[in-house]
């Protein structure tokens, strides 16, 4: 697969044969398009050498003017496509709308959850305790999936918290009152003092959360990430595959981001999280 120099082009022309109301922003030093005027794309090849700080700080710039402005790197859109055009095409208000009050919820397995996020969300699935999908005419068009709740001493003796950990929708359809269906049926069976939850700062603004009660607690850091040039997979850094660990470890000449490179592993980021608590009523 390998770099790929023309992938702004490539990215443009994709989404300009969908949208047609298509902009060249600036090109430099970042390269950003607006679609349709409801969303501005910052586009970085994994070459860039911008800083965290620099793209949250750009970010902050427009969410002044009103504007969303989302950063997408290269890799997530060689890996990601079909997802990154579905949460575009969301944000151009474009999605068939379903109401959550006419889907039915059922508690769904492990490996049903798994398809669905990995097709449908942008960081895939990861194990958690409680999956729910929303069922419209039989199928599911949406799945939440939340952790176990845990107790927090520093809060109080018998304080609990749990994690909304992923949500999403089929591509192309927007649930109305979805979400918040889905946390009602979760609180309703599990009992706890708040549920917690992210926003990935690369894509969101938070809005959404903010609509549902949720109350804003704070940001995380950026984190580092390593993606193999050869096939665009993104590795964190404390995950990065045992071989070339062990590779790294045997030779005491490069440090560990000069050993990385050397293999085809360059280092990125992203902005980090939001951070949000939703505080029931449990006493």
């Amino acid at each position: 697969m390998g770099l790929n120099p023309l992938f702004q082009e490539d990215f443009f022309l994709t989404v300009q044969n969908s949208y047609h109301a298509v902009e060249e922003i600036q090109t430099h030093p970042f390269y950003l398009v607006s679609i349709k005027g409801k969303v501005y794309v910052n586009l970085l090849p994994i070459s860039a050498t911008f800083s965290p700080q620099q793209l949250i700080s750009l970010q902050a710039v427009y969410a002044q003017k009103g504007i969303l402005l989302v950063h997408l790197w290269e890799d997530i859109w060689t890996n990601k496509r079909a997802q990154v055009l579905s949460r575009i095409h969301s944000f151009c208000g474009l999605n068939q709308s379903l109401h959550g009050r006419k889907g039915k919820i059922l508690e769904v397995n492990a490996e049903v959850t798994k398809s669905f996020l990995e097709q449908y969300h942008l960081q895939g699935y990861i194990k958690t305790k409680y999956n729910f999908g929303l069922l419209f005419n039989g199928e599911i068009k949406a799945v939440a999936c939340f952790a176990a709740s845990r107790p927090m001493k520093s809060k109080g003796a018998h304080y609990k918290s749990a994690e909304l950990v992923r949500f999403a929708t089929e591509n192309g359809i927007t649930i109305v009152g979805g979400l918040g269906k889905l946390i009602s049926h979760f609180l309703a069976l599990v009992s706890v003092n708040d549920l917690m939850t992210y926003a990935d700062r690369d894509w969101s603004l938070g809005k959404g959360y903010d609509k549902l009660g949720f109350k804003s607690s704070g940001n995380t850091d950026p984190v580092i990430f390593y993606v193999d040039t050869k096939t665009m997979t993104r590795h964190y850094a404390h995950r990065l595959p045992k071989k070339i660990m062990a590779a790294y470890e045997a030779q005491n000449v490069l440090n560990l981001d000069s050993f990385l490179a050397s293999v085809d592993l360059v280092k990125i980021f992203n902005t980090g999280n939001l951070k949000y608590h939703f505080y029931t009523n449990v006493q």
